[in-house]
């Protein structure tokens, strides 16, 4: 067992949604990752990449992690460091909303903000790109460790290892013939994509990407709305890994969002939304006895100042 806080990391619950659904299509399975301890799927991902490090070696008592995030992972680090006993920085964007900085804090990170390229609540991938500059320089002083989550070399197993294989767990009674999910750093999109092919390896893998940034499906890059997804072809990312991957406007992204609370009772961000939505216009595509699984990696409650749910 776990540490402390570490042990409620995981097992979150999967539910089917009651009115979302496409009547006529196949059911439609969420994990409510934001049920996690700070309430997002990034606590697995930190999870993995320090335990990760320090079976390897590379992580050791006393050292400094450093990472750069917009939303959950820095959390998530946050709280793996305060019950290891590490210290963390972390290098954000003002373009990324606030509340996540200030848990970020309130779990003893040392957060570092840089301007956003265009405007706060706008995400281009220039903005992860001066983060990740800014991170990978930090990173160089003694006694530093880079978790460098877009290239960490643990995360997608740990990913397979736990949240795949609770999914593949708690589907057993349940044909599941499809996973989307949106593609941030690649790992929860391969993880859980090695897990559940474990069962049936026609299972359909599809990645999401924002409308607004279609790096992988149409080479071209600009902003979005969803907190956690990349706009580019991340480099863990493995094409030959999926069957396809589709596309999700901040429109039908932040309607979503918005039906799950006040129709499902699901308070998740705006990146469940957007899989959520490419969720249920998959599940039109497939026959009623089968179903689709998706996730909703982190809570709506950050997004609460942003006028999103009224």
């Amino acid at each position: 067992m776990r540490p402390g806080t570490l042990a409620a990391i995981g097992n979150t619950p999967l539910v089917e949604l009651q009115h979302l659904a496409p009547s006529t299509g196949a059911r439609v399975l969420v994990k409510l990752e934001y049920l996690n301890p700070t309430g997002a799927m990034k606590d697995r991902l930190a999870l993995a990449m320090v335990e990760g490090a320090e079976r390897d070696g590379r992580l050791m008592p006393g050292m400094t992690i450093v990472e750069y995030t917009g939303g959950s992972t820095g959390p998530g680090l946050a709280l793996v460091c305060a019950v290891k006993g590490y210290r963390l920085k972390i290098v954000t964007s003002a373009c990324f909303s606030d509340e996540p900085r200030r848990l970020m804090r309130a779990l003893g990170a040392d957060v570092e903000v840089l301007d956003a390229a265009i405007a706060p609540g706008t995400v281009t991938p220039a903005d992860i790109d001066a983060m990740r500059v800014r991170a990978a320089d930090l990173a160089q002083q003694p006694g530093h460790y880079f978790t460098d989550q877009f290239n960490n070399p643990y995360v997608v197993a740990g990913l397979r290892d736990g949240l795949g294989m609770e999914i593949l767990n708690q589907s057993a009674h349940l044909p599941v013939t499809a996973f989307c999910t949106g593609i941030g750093s690649g790992a929860s999109l391969l993880g859980v994509a090695a897990a559940i092919r474990r069962r049936d390896p026609r299972t359909r893998i599809v990645g999401l990407e924002p409308a607004g940034s279609p790096g992988i499906t149409a080479g071209t890059q600009g902003v979005f709305a969803m907190q956690g997804w990349s706009g580019f072809a991340p480099p863990l990312f493995d094409i030959d890994a999926v069957d396809a991957v589709d596309i999700v406007s901040d429109d039908d992204a932040f309607a979503t969002t918005s039906r799950l609370a006040e129709e499902e009772g699901i308070f998740t961000g705006v990146s469940g939304g957007a899989n959520v939505h490419g969720a249920v216009r998959l599940a039109a595509q497939l026959p009623r006895e089968t179903a689709v699984v998706t996730l909703a990696p982190d809570s709506g409650y950050k997004y609460l100042g942003s006028g999103l749910f009224g």
